[in-house]
């Protein structure tokens, strides 16, 4: 009798782990990246600047905001 109970109670003592951890939560979503000028002479959309670094190949990146850059 007394097997059958810590049995039982060692069952609802994991269950009741498994079931108080916190679910998988799925990994942030990494915003979307323009970049403008380089070999494609790109164009950032209306709203953003295109800033530097420029790097051979690609061009610079858009930032969101007035022309004025601060990296350049």
């Amino acid at each position: 009798m007394k097997f059958a109970a810590i049995t039982f109670i060692t069952s609802v003592a994991f269950v009741s782990q498994v079931l108080a951890n916190p679910a998988a939560t799925a990994p942030a979503a990494t915003p979307t990246k323009f970049h403008c000028g380089g070999p494609d002479n790109l164009v950032c959309p209306p709203g953003y600047g295109c800033c530097g670094p420029i790097i051979v190949g690609v061009g610079g990146t858009c930032i969101k905001g007035p022309i004025d850059c601060p990296l350049l």
